[in-house]
């Protein structure tokens, strides 16, 4: 009990309140619930609709009922509703373009990715790792979302990593960095080519290195997604789009960030472009500064034999 309590005090509140009193806020909130991402889609009549949603849950076995949520405002809900079937894709980790093109409502998103056509002409996104075909079978008015419980009647799972959506940003699963830490402390561990807990070591390791710096970030004023996005600002002016696209953050984050940065002065917008004002380039060249200095922090004592060997294998790794 000891050891989970000292585990739960390095939590800490970072903001708290009403959700109607600050909207941005609660959506924070609710982003510490990671989720997989799904491509949500119909057709009624010859209208072809679909949407990226993170609201997909199951409900029930026997009968065999999910459900997702669509916004009552949605241009899309009428279509929805009124069709018979839906179908849900589950997205890979590898699908990225795809849950950004669904979440812009881009009007070629059919015409861009490639689909088959499942039961009641929904169409079912190649390369998911999962498909579900269902009848629609209830819908029910939840605040400002439509709920929809569709029944199962075709199910398809296929090989492939989920992609995940947590606190604003896409991510990976990976094995849990105990795994290889209980690996090591029963003396079973060996990193092999034929051993896949040398990646959880390998994901254990950038995870903490993260933690320790955030520190840094917080004694500079930023946040992960608000340096993403300075970092990405100082290479040119960039439209919200092209931010979304480049930085993997969720649109919601990454207006967030924008607000933030622009409130304390870092960055300006100019027709739809955000650029860095002069203030914001200092504050990335000290947040560069601050990264390079933490490297060379953490890194001594290793030598530089050690760190070349290091350095090749994790080169390697990134070009296969």
């Amino acid at each position: 009990m000891t050891t989970i309590n000292a585990l739960a005090a390095d939590s800490q509140v970072i903001e708290h309140g009403d959700p109607l009193a600050d909207g941005r806020a609660f959506r924070r909130c609710l982003g510490q619930y990671p989720t997989g991402v799904s491509i949500v889609t119909a057709r009624h009549g010859e209208k072809t609709v679909g949407m990226a949603v993170n609201s997909f849950a199951a409900v029930s076995l026997d009968p065999a009922l999910v459900l997702w949520s669509i916004r009552c405002e949605s241009g899309s809900a009428a279509a929805f509703l009124e069709a018979s079937h839906f179908a849900i894709s589950v997205l890979s980790s590898r699908q990225v373009e795809v849950s950004q093109l669904f979440g812009s409502g881009h009007e070629d998103r059919f015409k861009l990715t490639s689909w088959t056509a499942g039961i009641g002409g929904a169409p079912l996104i190649d390369g998911a790792i999962a498909h579900l075909e269902c009848r629609l079978a209830k819908v029910y008015e939840g605040g400002d979302h439509w709920i929809l419980i569709g029944q199962v009647e075709r199910y398809t799972r296929s090989t492939g990593e989920p992609l995940v959506f947590a606190q604003g940003q896409y991510a990976v699963s990976q094995n849990h960095p105990q795994l290889a830490a209980a690996a090591r402390a029963a003396g079973t561990y060996e990193p092999t080519r034929e051993n896949p807990l040398f990646t959880s070591l390998l994901t254990s390791t950038s995870q903490h290195m993260s933690r320790l710096f955030q520190e840094h970030r917080q004694a500079l004023g930023v946040t992960p997604a608000t340096s993403r996005v300075l970092n990405f600002l100082s290479q040119g002016a960039a439209s919200i789009d092209s931010l979304e696209h480049d930085t993997l953050l969720g649109r919601g984050a990454i207006e967030d960030a924008l607000s933030e940065l622009i409130k304390q002065g870092f960055v300006e917008v100019n027709a739809g472009e955000y650029s860095l004002t002069a203030a914001g380039l200092e504050k990335r060249l000290a947040l560069t500064q601050r990264a390079v200095e933490f490297t060379a922090e953490q890194l001594d004592g290793i030598s530089d034999a050690d760190l070349a060997a290091a350095t090749r294998v994790m080169g390697k790794l990134l070009s296969n």
